[in-house]
C-alpha cells in the first residue's frame, strides 16, 4: 500500500514538473518581449491565391480569376516601382523578402478598416496573413526590418506595430541596419557617404546632407545612407538645424 502511495507520489511530481518546463517554455522572455495581434478565425475566411507581389507592401491575388491588387495595411516599405520616385534604398531587398514569403501560396485577407475598403489608387485595404500558418505578414515585414509603421492609413494595430519597429532598430535589422564601411586599397575605413543623398547616425534621431559638418563626424561603423528625404523622414528622423537638409 506504501509502494502504491509513493508511486502515486512519485508520478505527480513528475506531472507537475513538466508542466512546469511546459509553462516556461511558453513564457519564454524572448517569445514574450514582442506585441502579438490577436489572431482572426481563418475558418470563415477566404484562403486567395498569390498572383504576384508588386513591391514590399502590394500584393496581387486572384479572386475568382479576377485580379484584385492588395496594399497592407500599417506597414510602408522602401519604394521600388514607383512612377516619379526613384529606387529607395533597401527597396529592392524588401520586395525580395515579400516574395520569399509569398511565392505560390495562398493568403487571408482581413480588411481595415471594412472589408473591401480601397485606398485613392484603387488598392484593397487588409491585413494579409499566410495560409495555412496564419503568418501575419504586415507584422512579420515590419519585424524583421523590411519596412516601418505607416500611420497615414489608420491601423487598430498600429501600437503594436511601433513596438516592432522600435525592435527591429535596436536590433539593427534590415534597412535599419547601419552601412558598411568602404575599406580602401590602404585599409582605411571610410564611409560610403557620398553614395547618398541624406546621411545619419544609427544613434541618432536626426539626418543630414553628406557635408554637413555634423554628418562628418559620425562613425562608418555607425553610418546610415537615405536615397531621398522621404526615406530619411519615413526613418522617422528630422532634418538637421545646421545643414537644413
Amino acid at each position: 500500500m506504501k509502494a502504491k502511495k509513493y508511486w502515486i507520489l512519485v508520478s505527480t511530481l513528475i506531472v507537475v514538473v513538466f508542466a512546469y518546463v511546459g509553462v516556461q517554455v511558453v513564457l519564454a522572455p524572448e517569445s514574450n518581449t514582442l506585441p502579438i495581434p490577436p489572431t482572426p478565425d481563418f475558418s470563415k475566411l477566404t484562403a486567395y491565391p498569390v498572383v504576384r507581389v508588386v513591391d514590399g507592401d502590394t500584393i496581387v491575388v486572384s479572386d475568382k480569376g479576377k485580379d484584385v491588387k492588395v496594399r497592407l495595411v500599417g506597414v510602408d516599405t522602401p519604394e521600388t516601382v514607383h512612377p516619379r520616385k526613384p529606387v529607395e534604398h533597401y527597396g529592392k531587398e524588401a520586395s525580395r523578402f515579400t516574395t520569399n514569403l509569398l511565392k505560390g501560396e495562398k493568403v487571408y485577407l482581413v480588411g481595415e478598416p471594412l472589408p473591401g475598403a480601397l485606398d485613392r489608387y484603387g488598392r484593397t485595404l487588409a491585413y494579409v496573413y499566410r495560409a495555412p500558418d496564419g503568418l501575419f505578414v504586415n507584422a512579420e515585414i515590419i519585424r524583421q526590418g523590411y519596412g516601418h509603421a505607416y500611420s497615414q492609413i489608420p491601423s487598430k494595430y498600429m501600437q503594436e506595430f511601433k513596438q516592432l519597429e522600435q525592435f527591429a532598430r535596436e536590433a539593427e535589422k534590415g534597412l535599419w541596419a547601419p552601412v558598411p564601411p568602404v575599406v580602401t586599397p590602404k585599409g582605411e575605413a571610410q564611409s560610403d557617404a557620398a553614395e547618398y543623398v541624406y546621411v545619419a547616425s544609427v544613434n541618432s534621431e536626426v539626418f543630414h546632407q553628406p557635408d554637413c559638418r555634423w554628418a562628418k563626424k559620425i562613425s562608418p561603423r555607425n553610418l546610415v545612407g537615405f536615397k531621398s528625404r522621404e526615406g530619411a523622414v519615413k526613418s522617422g528622423r528630422r532634418p538637421c538645424k545646421v545643414c537644413k537638409p
